[in-house]
Parts: C-alpha cells; structure tokens; sequence
C-alpha cells in the first residue's frame, strides 16, 4: 500500500515492478492516477522519478509534492503510468491567438495535451494529512432544531 501525505512538503513511496523497461527516458514523464473508494472522486497528479529499475533490480522509487495529492480522505485506488506529451493539431478559425500575432508556423501551432500510455503499477494507497474536519451547522428558522453534518 502507498503513503501520501498532503501535509508533507514531499512525499516519496517505492513501487516494485514486474517488467522493467531499460530505454532511455522511458521513466521521465509518470503520473498516478487515483480513484476514492467513498465517494469515487478522481484525478491525476505528477510524479518523479528518483531512482529508476535496473536489469538487476526492478524497484522505482516515486517522489512527489504534497501539494497535488488529493484531499486527505482516506484509501484510493492508484495506478501509475508512463505519461506522453501529444500535440493536438489547430483548428483554423478555432485558433485563440490571430493568425498574425502567431509567431509559430502553421504545422506546430496546437495544444499539447499529456496522456496516460503504459501502466507500470496498481496497488491500494492511503491519503492523509491535515484531521481538519469541515463542519456545517444548519439552523432551522421556525423550529429552533440544529443538526451539525461532518464531512471527513
């Protein structure tokens, strides 16, 4: 089971892998994608290499900031992927920047978008950090009833 913690500056975990991919570069670009097991929120955030498999050991070692892991809220699903950068040709008349400002020519003017390519590992992980609970009181006006919602 992984370990972030969204107080921590940095977060490092070690993932074992069972086909380790010696190409160059090949560990330079990761993302985790995670899933909530509550309530089933999701996303994506940016990972580090630190310390990459080899012919003879097939440990990764994952580093990231806490500032981009979701809100503490308990166990995830999480799988790491090898992430590539592809550029989304331009749609012309679709393009923000007139035609006369873009200092680009034609065939490389688009949007770079990052998508998910191998996937190197899935295990369970545990979110924490700040116990910080957001608290509602609702207060009815005619009947002088409270009731207090905990969402945490």
């Amino acid at each position: 089971m992984l370990q972030f913690n969204k107080s921590e500056a940095t977060n490092r975990n070690a993932v074992y892998l069972d086909t380790v991919n010696t190409g160059s570069g090949y560990y330079d670009t990761l993302k985790i994608q995670y899933s909530q097991s509550y309530d089933n929120s999701n996303g994506t955030f940016d990972v580090t290499a630190t310390s990459i498999p080899t012919q003879y050991r097939n440990w990764l070692v994952i580093e990231n900031t806490g500032s981009v892991v979701p809100t503490p809220s308990g166990q995830y699903d999480v799988k790491v992927f090898t992430a590539t950068d592809v550029i989304i040709p331009a749609i012309w008349g679709q393009l923000a920047t007139a035609w006369t400002n873009e200092p680009d020519t034609w065939s490389t003017v688009g949007e770079t978008v990052t998508t998910l390519a191998d996937l190197l590992y899935s295990d369970r992980a545990y979110i924490s950090g700040s116990n910080e609970v957001s608290i509602t009181q609702y207060l009815s006006p005619n009947e002088n009833g409270t009731y207090t919602t905990y969402n945490g």
